[in-house]
């Protein structure tokens, strides 16, 4: 009965389902509603890349609000949000495992204990959402400021998402806008809004169902609710349908071979395989003359070998070409210095001469894969155990810059990690018509990981309007338009060459690659704004009553 009363304070939703689960959720311990987020995180995660199931979101996030109802304290309100962050992230994220895999000095179950740390850390994120959602309602909202909390969340776990990108380095991986990389038409409104204001999109037509059953089918918010998800979902549609071309429009004098030799992880590093491995791609990249390839790419690390300092090696890449042509290629860089070996995850470019035509250095690298933060090589020199860390890590390098070869369109270099990051994968002073992107996701297994870093690469191209070449060691290689477009791929797990005119960039860019966030920022300050003058409103008309 006490449970009861309290649930009474608010307007009951008319849906006698979700009615009931009010009366449940008020019913419960704490430890059984955070047992309840932690599972609604989880099954949040199936949204994503390669399962899609995105109606997910429209249980999983009302249930977490209606927690969030429930919390007393702002501690229980961080819990909640905790918990489902650490659901979704553990499952979503559990693909990093697979890299734990190929370190022999890691336990298998290190890799599993690794993402769960993790997920943990995000999940900080989340909980913060919780304790500012509460301080917006430490009181259970009235019906009429069911509709201020929906804002208000909207706009809190949008900002959330935001900042889990750009702080501490930034990892802004399966952001809520990539539940709809199902279709190509659905992702186009990222070319004026982001892949963020994207996920701000995403939200509202999450929590409309929720609305529109709170309120009742019948009603006329109940309709107006199911007229705004039916329009909204309409409208993302037809102006993708609208944008996207008929065909897509290539340059006929840059042609492209993208070499995927799908070599074991095992196999790509150990030494006495690395001349094999090398004479593979050579094999894999002879042209006839009437296939008019022009230019040759490999993938990240293709070559196990210091290029830079390598002229002979250079010079077989150069007998391979022949009379002319390019590769384009990753591999590691060395510089031997006073304080040691500097190393670096690089790019380079090898003309028809052997002459280096090209030179670039990841600057966006991997905490822990690639190299250790600061903050924790002080920590563990302070316990007297820095040698835990490992062995040598990679070097950053100046940043993006763009690239100029003869035969080619301005281009830049993005190794792997850094095309996931929204906004942040361009020269801005000097803009390139297309992206190259060098990767090896035979890191990620064959599961969630390669499928979600492909459509990340997707989704850059719509925000920027111009396309990305993808070569992959193993993994997803292929030729995307600025639409986002694939228009030729070697799938995951298979060996093979995919030959490919070069795509047009977008004439002018787009929107967003002028305003970048302003929108996005835009729409979260209307949610929150939205939210808290309704809330202010009804509670002044309540008071005064």
């Amino acid at each position: 009965m006490e449970a009861e009363a309290k649930v009474l304070a608010v307007q009951l939703p008319r849906n006698p389902l979700l009615r009931d689960v009010t009366f449940w959720l008020a019913r419960r311990h704490l430890h059984q509603r955070l047992l309840l987020c932690l599972i609604g995180g989880m099954l949040s995660a199936f949204a994503f890349a390669p399962f899609y199931l995105v109606f997910l979101l429209c249980l999983s996030y009302p249930l977490l609000m209606m927690c969030f109802h429930q919390a007393t304290t702002q501690k229980q309100a961080f819990l909640y949000g905790w918990g489902f962050g650490f659901g979704q992230f553990f499952i979503g994220l559990l693909w990093i495992a697979n890299a734990f895999y190929f370190q022999d000095d890691v336990p298998a179950w290190g890799g599993v204990v690794a993402v769960a740390g993790l997920s943990a850390l995000l999940a900080v994120y989340p909980g913060l959402v919780g304790v500012g959602f509460r301080l917006f309602f430490r009181r259970r909202p009235t019906e009429r400021q069911v509709v201020a909390a929906v804002l208000v969340f909207v706009g809190m776990w949008s900002f959330a998402e935001w900042l889990r990108g750009h702080l501490f380095t930034g990892f802004p991986w399966n952001l809520n806008g990539y539940v709809f990389g199902f279709s190509d038409a659905l992702l186009q409104v990222t070319n004026l809004v982001g892949v963020y204001g994207l996920g701000a999109v995403v939200l509202i037509l999450a929590f409309l169902p929720y609305l529109m059953f709170h309120f009742g089918l019948k009603t006329i918010k109940g309709g107006l609710c199911l007229a705004l998800f039916l329009g909204g979902l309409g409208g993302l549609y037809a102006y993708g349908a609208w944008r996207l071309p008929d065909q897509t429009d290539f340059i006929k004098d840059v042609k492209l071979r993208l070499v995927q030799p799908n070599i074991n992880q095992w196999d790509k590093w150990d030494p006495e395989k690395r001349a094999d491995n090398f004479l593979d791609y050579l094999n894999m990249s002879r042209r006839k003359p009437e296939e008019g390839i022009t230019h040759v790419i490999w993938p990240e690390t293709a070559v196990i070998y210091f290029l830079d300092q390598e002229p002979s090696r250079r010079y077989l890449i150069a007998d391979m070409l022949g009379d002319e042509g390019m590769v384009l290629t990753g591999f590691p860089r060395r510089e031997l210095g006073r304080d040691g070996v500097s190393i670096w995850n690089s790019f380079i470019a090898i003309d028809h001469n052997g002459q280096i035509a090209g030179l670039y250095d990841k600057s966006h690298l991997v905490p822990f894969g690639e190299y250790i933060p600061d903050f924790f090589h002080l920590l563990f020199s302070l316990l007297g155990v820095e040698e835990a860390l490992g062995g040598l890590e990679y070097s950053p390098g100046p940043g993006r810059v763009t690239q100029h070869m003869p035969g080619l369109p301005p281009f830049g270099v993005l190794i792997c990690y850094e095309i996931i990051f929204p906004g942040a994968v361009i020269d801005e002073k000097d803009r390139p018509d297309w992206l190259l992107n060098l990767t090896n996701d035979a890191w990620y297994g064959d599961r969630t990981g390669p499928y979600q870093h492909f459509l990340q690469t997707r989704v850059r191209a719509i925000e920027e309007g111009i396309p990305i070449i993808r070569s992959a060691g193993t993994g997803i290689s292929a030729v995307i338009d600025s639409y986002g477009q694939v228009v030729g791929q070697i799938d995951l797990n298979r060996r093979g060459v995919l030959d490919q005119y070069l795509p047009r960039k977008i004439s002018g860019g787009t929107l967003y690659t002028h305003v970048r966030d302003v929108i996005f920022f835009i729409m979260v300050g209307s949610c929150l704004i939205g939210g808290i003058v309704l809330c202010a409103g009804r509670r002044g008309r309540r008071d005064n009553t």
